[in-house]
């Protein structure tokens, strides 16, 4: 298969990556928002459903017997259950279970937790309970879309499109090494990175200069490498560059020439060269060896 294929397919599979990952991000901040507006008071419940309330101990209580737990309909029944240590923030929480009448309407219930002498807890610590006459109408209550929508927990839609990601990463990298391999049998590597020319030492003054320092002789390889913006790429183990070679840099899809790089570096299979007459390039450029033009 050409580069020109195989490049298209890694643009496509990469244009895949992107959408999962904004489908994830979307869902994560989408359970979030409704995880935040949600009233931590509130529950959605169908009739004849079980549930549990609990929140910590009011100041001024110890245990159970210094509260009561009221419901202002007798088709609400709650009872005080138990009390246990909080794991985050420490204190005491109290857990109380609670019952929907089989045959209680849709609507609004509440409950509220009292001192065991009718005042009531502070702060206050009151309960809704709505009833809805099926599952559906729960779901259409969430302040989740992707809960209205599907039917499930945005951050389990997340953790879902998390392991999707893992196709088109895996296959951006399958394409990238056939790229490399493409690519290679016509003599050219891809430019995987490209940095800024280092600065240059000013020089220093004639009278800063020692009596007995050896006279510049101008071998210094460092003082006088190319100042053009530093390129690395990997041509393979048959490229017999050297310091000093001259490679053609064109664009991504390897239809312009964009200028020459002098080589400064060669270790083992990486190449470092740097760019002639100013010319930037980014990494997805191309470096195509000139003896193989």
């Amino acid at each position: 298969m050409s580069f020109a294929s195989l490049a298209a397919q890694r643009r496509l599979a990469g244009l895949l990556g992107c959408a999962v990952m904004f489908l994830i991000l979307a869902s994560l901040v989408d359970g979030m928002i409704a995880g935040g507006l949600k009233d931590p008071n509130r529950l959605d419940v169908l009739p004849g459903q079980d549930f549990s309330l609990s929140e910590q101990l009011p100041r001024g209580a110890q245990s159970l017997e210094d509260v009561v737990l009221r419901a202002t309909d007798p088709r609400l029944s709650v009872r005080l259950k138990e009390t246990y240590s909080g794991f985050w923030l420490g204190g005491t929480i109290w857990r109380a279970e609670g019952r929907l009448a089989q045959d209680a309407p849709t609507g609004v219930y509440e409950a509220a937790l009292y001192h065991a002498n009718g005042t009531a807890a502070g702060p206050n610590q009151a309960f809704t309970i709505h009833a809805h006459p099926d599952q559906r109408a729960i779901l259409a209550a969430s302040g989740s879309v992707v809960t209205r929508t599907f039917g499930f927990s945005p951050f389990l839609l997340a953790l879902c499109l998390l392991g999707l990601e893992l196709v088109p990463m895996g296959a951006s990298f399958v394409l990238s090494r056939k790229i490399g391999q493409a690519l290679r049998q016509e003599h050219m590597a891809e430019i995987f990175r490209a940095m800024a020319a280092p600065k240059s030492s000013p020089p220093v003054p004639a009278d800063d200069v020692a009596d007995d320092a050896p006279p510049d002789t101008g071998d210094d390889a460092a003082t006088h490498a190319p100042g053009g913006q530093r390129i690395s790429f990997c041509p393979g183990a048959a490229h017999a560059l050297a310091p000093g070679s001259l490679v053609e840099v064109l664009d991504e899809r390897a239809k312009a020439v964009l200028g020459m790089a002098e080589v400064l570096e060669v270790s083992g299979e990486n190449i470092v060269a740097a760019m002639q007459g100013g010319v930037q390039v980014r990494p997805g450029a191309l470096a195509r060896l000139v003896q193989a033009r």
